[in-house]
């Protein structure tokens, strides 16, 4: 009698297996996190971290490999030298903006509540943007279409746009509760930057 092939089943690996495709990118997600930290401890660098980090991770993912410090500090490097306007100045002038108004809102808003809600409503709206830009951005591409295209999926993906707010909100909200998870947080968002590039590389 002949067997023909092998007829056992395949077995699946377990998420939490650490040779598992969904460890592998739990793990580059922690370790992004970390690069994207570290890179970012100057202040004004924090959107040319977080804008390398989602490159890496969409780099990683589309190889199949793992996300590698060079492949970060490359991206990094690239955005601070050739891009320093969209990625240091007008990041840090958002940011300082965003400073002032939680500072003078106790002051000038209605009420408590209304002095409460609204720094956390601007800084996750703007968080969002920032991540579309930031999963938008591609090397060698002019700046003026990336940020246009970011722009546009604001408004025609937002279903994806709510959910990079709610990242942002729930981050947020992480390290309040627990300061130390900034450490690998950015990772979380440079992750939901990528999911939600919907064009992918074959963006039009």
């Amino acid at each position: 009698m002949t067997v023909v092939g092998d007829q056992r089943p395949v077995r699946r690996r377990s998420p939490l297996d650490p040779h598992s495709s969904t460890f592998h990118a739990f793990a580059d997600m922690l370790y992004a996190g970390v690069l994207i930290f570290v890179l970012a401890l100057p202040v004004v660098t924090w959107f040319a971290a977080l804008s390398a980090g989602v490159e890496a991770i969409r780099d990683a993912r589309a190889a199949d490999h793992h996300v590698r410090a060079r492949t970060v500090w490359s991206a990094f490097v690239d955005r601070v030298v050739r891009h320093p306007v969209s990625h240091l100045l007008a990041p840090t002038a958002v940011t300082a903006l965003l400073v002032v108004d939680v500072v003078l809102l106790p002051y000038a808003a209605p009420g408590e509540l209304w002095s409460l809600v609204l720094p956390i409503v601007l800084a996750a709206g703007l968080g969002a943007i920032a991540l579309r830009i930031a999963g938008t951005w591609r090397r060698g591409e002019a700046p003026r279409v990336l940020l246009g295209r970011a722009w546009r999926r604001m408004s025609t993906d937002a279903a994806g746009s709510a959910l990079l707010v709610l990242a942002v909100t729930c981050a947020g909200a992480l390290v309040v509760i627990a300061p130390l998870l900034a450490l690998v947080l950015p990772g979380g968002l440079a992750l939901a930057a990528v999911a939600m590039d919907r064009d992918g590389e074959g963006h039009p």
